[in-house]
């Protein structure tokens, strides 16, 4: 998974290595930080909010759903 962003400096392009190696998710809102929509803070929080709610979803459906067989 790429980081595409190009608007961005070492230590930016750093967080979102990490980001992507610790998540296993490209980091999201790249295209609107080059584009200047967003600044790379919001871009963290962003994804940051998004892996949150992933990893809390997920959670839910994988302790409330039963097991698919049996011990």
């Amino acid at each position: 998974m790429p980081i595409t962003a190009k608007h961005i400096n070492g230590k930016q392009r750093a967080w979102l290595i990490v980001y992507e190696r610790v998540t296993g998710f490209e980091p999201l809102h790249q295209d609107e930080l080059d584009a200047g929509v967003i600044t790379f803070n919001e871009l963290v929080r962003h994804n940051i909010k998004w892996f949150e709610e992933w990893s809390t979803e997920s959670m839910a459906a994988i302790s409330t759903n039963p097991p698919l067989t049996e011990d």
